[in-house]
This record gives C-alpha cells, sequence and structure tokens, in this order.
C-alpha cells in the first residue's frame, strides 16, 4: 500500500472525497437550518456546494502544488484572493436567483449587498483552508515517510504478494507501463510492482530524474547520453526531447 493510500476510506481517493462532501452537505444543512425549516437550509446549501468545491479543487489541485510548494507566495497569495473574490459573487449571484427570489421571493438585500458578498467570501475561505489544511497534513506525512524509507538507503517494493527491500543505488532506472512500474537493478534483475511513474518518482531521491513519460534513472549510473538517448550499463532508454543536459548531469 503507498503511504498516501492510508488518507483515503477503502483506499480511494474518489469514496474519500464523495463521503466527505455528503458529510459536509448534510452537516452545514443541518446546520443553518433556521426559520425557513430544513427543506429551505438543504436546498440554499445544495446549490451552493458546487462553488464551494470548485474554490477547494482549483486550491488544492492547482494553486498549491503550482505556486506554494514552488516557494511562488505572492502567486499564490494573488491566485487565492481571486479564487475567494470570484467564489463570493458566484455564491451571492446563486442565494439571490436561486435562493432569495426563486423561493423565498425575497430580493430585499439586493444582489450586490457587500455584508452578504463578504459573508459568501468569509464560508468558502473556512471551507478551503479546512480542505487545503488537510492536504498539507497529508503531503507533509508522505515526505516523512518517504525521509524515513531512504534513512536507511532502502525501498520497499510491493510485488507480487511480497514486500522487496532493495537497495536504493541498487536501482539502475524505473520503466513505467500502463498501471505498473519495473525497476531495473544493477545485478539484471528487475521487480514490476503496481503503480504509477509519477508515484515511484515521488518515492525515490533527487539523484533519480524522469527523462522521458515512461522512464526514470539513477543520474549515477549514466554511462553517456546524446539527443534521443541515455546509456545505462549496457542498456539505453529513449531520451524525451525536453530533457536539458543540466538535469542529467551528476
Amino acid at each position: 500500500m503507498k503511504s498516501s493510500d492510508r488518507f483515503y476510506i477503502f483506499n480511494s481517493r474518489i469514496a474519500t472525497h464523495v463521503l466527505f462532501w455528503l458529510f459536509y452537505y448534510v452537516l452545514f444543512g443541518l446546520i443553518w437550518v433556521g426559520d425557513k425549516g430544513y427543506v429551505a437550509s438543504f436546498y440554499l446549501e445544495f446549490i451552493l456546494l458546487p462553488i464551494r468545491i470548485l474554490a477547494v479543487y482549483i486550491t488544492i489541485y492547482f494553486l498549491l502544488p503550482q505556486f506554494l510548494l514552488k516557494k511562488k507566495y505572492a502567486h499564490f497569495l494573488v491566485g487565492y484572493g481571486i479564487t475567494l473574490l470570484v467564489g463570493g459573487f458566484m455564491q451571492r449571484v446563486f442565494i439571490h436567483f436561486f435562493y432569495e427570489e426563486l423561493l423565498l421571493n425575497d430580493t430585499s438585500s439586493g444582489l450586490f449587498s457587500i455584508m452578504m458578498w463578504v459573508r459568501a467570501i468569509v464560508l468558502i475561505n473556512t471551507t478551503v483552508l479546512f480542505v487545503l489544511g488537510v492536504k498539507l497534513f497529508q503531503l507533509w506525512s508522505m515526505e516523512r515517510d518517504k525521509n524515513k524509507a531512504l534513512e536507511n538507503d532502502i525501498l520497499e517494493i510491493r510485488a507480487n504478494r511480497k514486500t522487496h527491500r532493495v537497495s536504493i543505488q541498487e536501482i539502475l532506472y524505473v520503466e513505467g507501463l500502463g498501471n505498473y512500474v519495473t525497476y531495473h537493478l544493477a545485478d539484471d534483475s528487475k521487480i514490476t510492482s503496481y503503480g504509477s511513474i509519477k508515484g515511484a518518482l515521488q518515492q525515490l531521491p533527487n539523484n533519480f530524474r524522469r527523462v522521458h513519460k515512461s522512464y526514470i534513472v539513477n543520474k549515477e549510473h549514466i554511462k553517456s547520453y546524446d539527443a534521443m538517448s541515455i546509456d545505462i550499463q549496457d542498456r539505453t532508454i529513449p531520451r524525451g526531447k525536453s530533457v536539458s543536459d543540466k538535469i542529467l548531469m551528476p
């Protein structure tokens, strides 16, 4: 099991996300019940949920990896601010037209009420910050597990119902094919495990670099290379066109 799987119910990211949003919907539907009753409360949460989901996923799957994790803090803050402003405006529009006007027949608060817009932004911000905190904790935990595994220079690979303990320096390169990756070792043996080439790279130290959509190489074992290929011991693997010489240098 990958280190990230323990964060997901039934080891499924999709199932975990679906259950989280269902719980979120029911919880806030109950929390915000007012004098309009349960139907109005759950209806309101139903029409607003897509906006909050969109704001959350823009943050954790775009702003987080593209800016925050790359220490581009100003870009992250600008993007985050735009996400909140747009999300707050969309939420205010939905509330006005699909709740106040359609269900309650009450437009006294006005479409562009500043206080209502600020309230919408605060609610979206609370949801996004909570999920972002959980995501950051997950990434921190995964990085901690990775560092622990690397302390002894050993990588554990699950294959054929066994856990293989392999010295990282003995790995020449990793080859990806569909939902499987093959670790090619210095003694000419190989281990094939279920997983992705991206997931394999996340478990390896910095001397391993992805040089092709299907290959990761251990730079310490590179004998020679040209614009099209890389030689590792007596084997030749393809090189991606976008891979610079700098990436291959020790």
